[in-house]
């Protein structure tokens, strides 16, 4: 009887193990893979501001394609390249959090960053897994 616990928690163990193999290693779909919504930084920052529920069921876990000029550059904790991009409010900007640790950005540049919405924050619209786009 014990050995046949102990081989189910093995098989169980196991089959576990692979899917968790799987879903580590499966591919994540990068954001210049897929087509964005285009839209300049201080629209979003607007929608965001008028109603954010009504922004989020546009924009959230989606790609966006946001342009604009870049307010500052700065690192996070973990060593990616924070790239704010200027809106009509000096106190909410539309941070974008790069992907690559090797991008380079010129501060008050204009670009076009595509990356997944992640809401509205206390600084303003979040973008994740970010890349400039070419």
């Amino acid at each position: 009887m014990i050995k046949k616990i102990l081989g189910i928690i093995v098989i169980l163990a196991v089959i576990g193990g692979g899917i968790g193999w799987y879903e580590w290693h499966k591919s994540f779909t990068k954001a210049e893979d897929v087509k964005g919504i285009s839209i300049a930084a201080d629209k979003l920052s607007k929608e965001y501001g008028a109603n954010e529920k009504a922004a989020d069921s546009l924009y959230l876990n989606k790609v966006i394609e946001v342009s604009g000029a870049i307010s500052e550059i700065d690192t996070n904790q973990d060593g990616h390249l924070m790239i704010i991009l200027q809106t009509g409010d000096p106190m909410a900007g539309v941070q974008c959090t790069m992907r690559d640790k090797g991008t380079v950005a010129a501060k008050g540049s204009n670009i076009t960053i595509k990356g997944y919405c992640s809401g509205n924050g206390i600084t303003g619209v979040s973008l994740t897994q970010c890349a400039i786009k070419q």
